[in-house]
């Protein structure tokens, strides 16, 4: 059975019902009935937050040192000035991010979303009742997934038998997986490859591991770890001895990146990048390596922090904080020409040591030079 760990995109990848929680989680428009925030409350909302970082942050060696600089938050003027519920979750959110330097972390005040959250546990808790006729409920992600052609936007042959897929969200697998092999299916016999995700925002893995699959050999590689600190266990996830394509091996890859990419379209660069199956080309990527949970402190607020990181076999790191970087830096809006003709050269080169005729290395210079006058 497959494990899909969960990567998205905070601002807008967030699937139908998660973009409802989880927006009016995050929301800071929505009003509020204003009651007097007492002492009281703030002290017991840092000591409960200390707990739940003791508990949850993924990086254990540095609780003790978060913990303490909170209590130093509390000596001074803006903890002391924060009279409202509002401005108390601003000056937490803006402490723990100075403190941890993770922009991970937010504490959000939304006494409604708490209310309504337990309301939906407690029905979901609750015993039906077995007589009533069950109805089918229809699957709005996966009608979602199927509308947007799960996640590929553009599966193309560029000049110069270059192959280009571009694609915006690693949807789960087994919904995913047809697409996949059909789209590597159709660039199987091009002489170069760019996949394109300066717009993928995230999503499931392993459908990450499977792509990958198709750039390493039969036999299983170890593609990624992930550490969880709730439970003390680390993960790990493989390339795939099967797939339903022909491998792409031995041709180059180029992967484009952007500000935009985000979480595990970064593990799929970075993974490529570090394994040096691909070469990335853009711009630095978001730098989001850590999966987030949502957790109530109390009746008003709620704290969002990091829960797990990536760990790569080869660096035994992740990109958290410093982003994918590229092996060759240029503007999102110049990443698709600069990988193209990087590829356009390295057919001719290989053309030249095969003795290619005349006409053919003439016609592949004539699409290099209309493509470096575009």
């Amino acid at each position: 059975m497959l494990n899909y760990t969960i990567r998205f995109k905070r601002k807008n990848m967030l699937r139908f019902k998660d973009v409802l929680i989880i927006l009016l989680c995050l929301s800071t428009s929505c009003i509020y009935s204003q009651k007097q925030l007492s002492n009281d409350e703030k002290h017991a909302v840092i000591e409960k937050i200390k707990v739940l970082i003791d508990s949850n942050y993924v990086f254990i060696d540095k609780v003790e040192f978060i913990n303490k600089s909170l209590d130093s938050l509390k000596l001074t003027d803006t903890y002391i000035d924060a009279k409202e519920h509002k401005s108390l979750a601003q000056v937490l959110t803006k402490g723990l991010v100075d403190i941890t330097k993770d922009l991970h972390f937010a504490v959000q005040y939304n006494p409604e979303f708490i209310k309504g959250n337990r309301e939906r546990n407690s029905r979901e808790a609750k015993p039906k009742n077995q007589e009533e006729p069950k109805k089918e409920k229809k699957n709005w992600d996966l009608w979602y997934a199927q509308k947007e052609n799960f996640g590929f936007e553009k599966v193309e042959i560029l000049g110069g038998n270059i192959g280009y897929i571009k694609f915006n969200f690693w949807h789960h697998l087994d919904w995913a997986k047809p697409t996949i092999d059909a789209s590597m299916k159709f660039v199987s016999n091009t002489d170069a490859l760019i996949i394109d995700l300066t717009e993928n925002g995230g999503g499931y893995s392993p459908t990450d591991s499977y792509l990958a699959s198709y750039f390493f050999d039969s036999k299983p590689k170890l593609w990624m770890s992930s550490y969880e600190r709730r439970t003390n266990e680390t993960l790990s996830v493989y390339t795939f001895q099967d797939i339903g394509g022909e491998r792409y091996l031995n041709k180059p890859v180029y992967i484009l990146v952007s500000e935009n990419s985000f979480s595990l379209a970064e593990q799929f660069a970075y993974a490529m990048k570090h394994f040096k199956k691909a070469t990335i080309v853009g711009q630095t990527s978001s730098g989001a390596a850590h999966a987030i949970d949502y957790i109530e402190v109390n009746d008003n607020f709620m704290i969002q922090l990091p829960i797990s990181r990536s760990i790569h076999p080869v660096t035994k790191t992740d990109w958290e904080g410093t982003g994918v970087i590229p092996n060759k830096v240029t503007s999102n809006n110049e990443a698709l020409k600069t990988a193209h003709l990087e590829g356009l050269n390295l057919i001719i080169e290989h053309l030249k040591k095969q003795t290619v005729v005349g006409p053919i290395l003439k016609r592949y210079h004539k699409i290099k030079l209309a493509l470096k006058n575009r």
